[in-house]
C-alpha cells in the first residue's frame, strides 16, 4: 500500500495540465524550484497511483519515461479548478492565508477548512472513473465556499 500525500498529487496533476510530457524528475525540478520538498521516493509512488487510477499515462521514450494527463485526468483538473478558484477567492477576501496560523480565525470557519483538506484527500484518492463520485466531492467544496461566503458576509 502507497502512502498518499494528496498535495503532491494536486501538484502533479496541476504541473500536467500545463505540460504535454513531462518526465518525474522534470516535476522534482518544479517542485525544488517551487520550495517543495519531494524526492523520487515521494513522486514516483503518486505518479504510479495516479496511472493506475487512469488519470496519467506513460510512454517510454528511450530511457525516459514520460507522462501526460488522460481525458479523465484533464476533466479532473478542469472541475477541481472551477471550484477552487472560487473557494481561493473566497478565502481570500475573509483573511485566510492556508500557510499561515490566524488565530483570530472562528472556530466555524477553522472546520470548514479542515473539512476541505479531507475533501482534497478524498479526491486525491478515488477512482474517477465514477463521476457521481467526483460530483458528490464538489459539491461539498461548493457547499464550504458557501459557509464561508455567509461568514464573510456577517450572516
Amino acid at each position: 500500500m502507497r502512502t498518499s500525500y494528496p498535495m503532491l498529487k494536486m501538484m502533479l496533476l496541476n504541473f500536467l495540465s500545463k505540460h504535454d510530457e513531462v518526465t518525474g524528475y522534470d516535476f522534482l525540478k518544479y517542485a525544488k524550484e517551487k520550495g517543495m520538498p519531494a524526492s523520487p521516493g515521494t513522486v514516483y509512488p503518486q505518479l504510479s497511483d495516479l496511472l493506475d487510477k487512469k488519470m496519467i499515462e506513460q510512454r517510454i521514450v528511450g530511457r525516459k519515461k514520460m507522462y501526460s494527463l488522460t481525458p479523465e485526468g484533464k476533466y479532473f483538473v478542469k472541475e477541481l479548478r472551477k471550484n477552487t478558484d472560487a473557494l481561493k477567492l473566497m478565502m481570500r477576501k475573509i483573511g485566510i492565508v492556508m500557510r499561515e496560523k490566524n488565530p483570530s480565525m472562528p472556530h466555524d470557519v477553522k472546520r470548514v477548512v479542515k473539512n476541505l483538506l479531507y475533501v482534497l484527500h478524498d479526491l486525491s484518492s478515488k477512482d474517477f472513473k465514477n463521476k457521481p463520485s467526483l460530483k458528490k466531492s464538489l459539491k461539498l467544496i461548493v457547499e464550504a465556499e458557501e459557509i464561508l461566503r455567509r461568514f464573510s458576509n456577517g450572516e
